[in-house]
């Protein structure tokens, strides 16, 4: 089980960059992988996001710094959440 508590405060420059751009995160535990789920304001800068691939090894690495090991994470981001067109 992981702690949540921990890897959000590991995460905390993420969360307010994320805060500054308009954006909030969310985490959660997802068969054993830490979800990090990009959620958008009325005032986000969607622009503003960097790479899925960049925000992923930024996350990483704040988590491992925390000493909080290597973690499988999934991102999702605003694009994720958007209803599929048919």
């Amino acid at each position: 089980m992981m702690d949540i508590a921990a890897l959000g405060a590991a995460l905390e420059p993420t969360r307010q960059s994320l805060d500054a751009a308009g954006f909030d995160l969310a985490l959660a535990e997802r068969e054993g992988r830490l979800v990090l789920t990009v959620l958008p304001r009325d005032t986000a800068c969607e622009d503003c996001l960097v790479p899925k691939s960049l925000f992923k090894r930024m996350a990483q690495d704040e988590i491992r710094e925390a000493g909080l090991g290597a973690l499988e994470l999934d991102i999702v981001y605003p694009i994720d959440l958007r209803p599929k067109r048919s």
